[in-house]
């Protein structure tokens, strides 16, 4: 039997071999990338389980403008942190780490006005040296250093200014702190012919002169003047006056001078001499520090005396006056002027003479009224009396038989004084009115202090009467007039 074998072309059978290959690679490749999703998907996980482990959140505490803000947190980007609550760091701000706690130390916003220049820095240094140490400037013993206008030394202590939005943002804002270095210049200080030359940063030369200790007293001269700007190499003249003592009698005085002679300085002070005044020393003489210089008056001078003449008081009897009633009539004090000459020589008064004497005006006398045939005064003379003081008093009455006593008894009606009670006599405290005081007391008349009572304390008095004769007082308080002798 024979077989016949017939091929079949070969281009077919090729292609039907690279599709089953084709189809075979992309099942692989499929598989792949479903075994590499797998691995990624296990990955993640495996790594967000260790995240969770070996990253555990934490407890940190942000300490910043004045607040403590406490979170818990798995961020490690601090400064991330602290912009996502609102602290943000500013140039020159200083971030640092105490276990959790964070510290945010700000910068403060400081003007720094040096040589010309206005620097705008910010700082967290403590001290004004600390400062221009950052800033690398120098300053000399003779510069002066202000801060916010008062002058400062260099371990003074940097003005905090407010954080704001803006010094928190490192912009420039009104009201920081602004120093300020005032370069020294020199100067040559010539005084009284002395050459000295110094360096000084103060603005006038009154100033600048106080620093080096030049004391400056009435009539020194002071070239250029001493409210003139210090300006780098200028010269200044200070020429002192002389002190030259003066004595006028038994007074001394100092005055200064710029003059040579001594007649040119007694004539600047407004001095004039007498016919036979003189001087010792000569007028002629000449002017020397420290000097004495002594006038001798000799003649006579008028000077003029006013002397107050007090008022004086009268009482005086009136018929159209009854009871307790009184009417005072004020007078007013007098002027006496008296004009004396004097003779002085050597400072010293050897006579004093009354020239003239008058009144500028007349003293007139206040009057007291009171009802006619009245108490009369009490051992006091008739006409002026003199009125030495006011008391205010709780005026009471009481009569012999007021004390208690028998009227057979030897005491009775005798008063403290030892004279017989009668109206006129008063019982007071001794140790507001003494005994013997002569008063006057309205609606009861003249009197004296001639007794004491165990219940008169203090600005009271008792007003006496004799027995068989009406009380007309009523018990209330009273002005008394404190009489004494002229």
């Amino acid at each position: 039997m024979a077989y016949w074998l017939e091929r079949a072309p070969a281009w077919p059978r090729l292609r039907q071999r690279s599709e089953r290959l084709q189809n075979v690679f992309l099942g692989l490749i499929e598989t792949a990338r479903a075994r590499l999703h797998l691995a990624l998907l296990l990955t993640i996980f495996f790594a967000g389980v260790a995240g969770f482990v070996v990253q555990p959140p934490e407890q940190i505490t942000i300490n910043a403008d004045g607040q403590a803000v406490t979170v818990l947190t798995r961020q490690r980007d601090v400064r991330a942190l602290m912009g996502a609550m609102g602290f943000h760091e500013a140039p020159g701000d200083l971030l640092l780490r105490s276990g959790p706690d964070f510290y945010l130390q700000r910068a403060v916003p400081v003007m720094v006005k040096a040589d010309g220049r206005m620097l705008s820095w910010r700082t967290r240094a403590e001290t004004v040296r600390g400062l221009l140490n950052e800033l690398a400037i120098d300053v000399s013993a003779y510069d002066i250093i202000r801060l916010n206008g008062a002058e400062v030394a260099l371990n003074d202590g940097v003005v905090q200014a407010p954080l704001t939005g803006d010094a928190l943002a490192g912009k420039p804002v009104s009201g920081v702190a602004t120093l300020e270095i005032r370069r020294a210049v020199p100067l040559t200080i010539y005084e009284d012919g002395r050459a000295v030359t110094f360096k000084s940063a103060r603005p006038n030369l009154e100033l600048a002169l106080q620093d080096f200790g030049v004391r400056l007293g009435p009539a020194d001269l002071v070239d250029p003047p001493i409210n003139a700007a210090v300006i780098a190499g200028m010269g200044v003249t200070v020429k002192h006056a002389k002190a030259v003592t003066l004595l006028l009698g038994t007074e001394e005085h100092t005055i200064y001078t710029q003059r040579l002679q001594l007649k040119e300085a007694l004539a600047d002070i407004g001095l004039t001499l007498a016919s036979d005044d003189r001087i010792e020393p000569s007028l002629d003489t000449a002017v020397s520090e420290g000097m004495t210089a002594k006038l001798v008056r000799v003649g006579g001078r008028e000077f003029i005396e006013k002397e107050t003449i007090a008022k004086k008081t009268e009482f005086k009897p009136d018929s159209s006056l009854s009871g307790s009633s009184y009417r005072v009539v004020q007078g007013h004090d007098g002027v006496r002027t008296r004009i004396y000459r004097v003779v002085i020589e050597d400072g010293r008064e050897r006579e004093k003479k009354l020239v003239k004497e008058s009144f500028e005006r007349e003293p007139q006398a206040t009057v007291i009224y009171y009802p006619a045939g009245s108490a009369a005064p009490t051992g006091l003379p008739d006409g002026n009396i003199n009125v030495t003081g006011v008391n205010r008093v709780y005026a009471t009455w009481y009569n012999a038989a007021s004390s208690g006593k028998s009227s057979n008894d030897p005491a009775y009606g005798v008063t403290r004084t030892g004279q017989t009670l009668k109206k006129g006599i008063v019982a007071v405290d001794p140790k507001v009115i003494p005994l013997g005081t002569r008063l006057y007391i309205p609606g009861y008349g003249f009197a004296v202090a001639g007794d004491t009572g165990g219940g008169i304390k203090g600005n009271m008095i008792d007003l006496g009467y004799p027995d068989g004769v009406p009380a007309d007082w009523r018990t209330g308080w009273v002005d008394i007039y404190i009489l004494g002798r002229d």
